[in-house]
């Protein structure tokens, strides 16, 4: 009987020190998005970058961004639906990469959590559209994006007004 308890003991201590690891490899972390940033500059075709992008706008769509001096770019782990509301008190963060569509006189934030009309613009978003694409980092980033772009911004330009129209039509 002893051996059971004991057994038993040591099986509840393993799941909990592996519940914590999954936690703590599960934030973004302002290190992951250098080395995403560095990745993403060796990508030398505009088709392989717009892809990159898509992705890494998708996969971080599960970060929330509050706005002031609350979190910023934070991972929400929900272990079940019961614990929602806890996890969304204690959601560790860090932050994220900040994605830019601009135009001449316009830009618009690709955030799904903040704007979720983004899925429907980075479906219009191809490689006849996008003009150049930009990567911003360290006091660049953070003075034109504030605490926000403190983790780099990427900026996809275009001057196609056809394109922009449809982007204006999806508010």
């Amino acid at each position: 009987m002893k051996k059971l308890i004991i057994g038993g003991l040591i099986l509840l201590l393993a799941k909990n020190v592996s519940s914590q690891e999954i936690k703590s490899d599960a934030i973004l972390t302002e290190k992951q998005n250098a080395e995403w940033i560095t990745e993403f500059e060796k990508l030398s075709s505009k088709n392989e970058q717009i892809a990159e992008i898509k992705k890494k706008i998708y996969s971080d769509s599960i970060y929330i961004r509050k706005n002031g001096y609350n979190r910023i770019g934070c991972r929400i782990i929900i272990q079940n639906v019961e614990s929602f509301k806890k996890s969304l008190e204690k959601s560790d963060c860090e932050c994220k990469v900040v994605f830019v569509l601009g135009f001449k006189k316009e830009a618009y934030l690709l955030d799904p959590i903040e704007y979720p009309k983004t899925n429907k613009r980075l479906e219009l978003i191809t490689n006849k559209n996008i003009d150049k694409i930009t990567v911003l980092k360290g006091n660049v980033a953070s003075a034109l994006y504030g605490t926000n772009g403190s983790c780099g911004v990427v900026v996809m330009y275009s001057d196609n007004r056809k394109f922009k129209r449809k982007i204006k039509n999806v508010l």
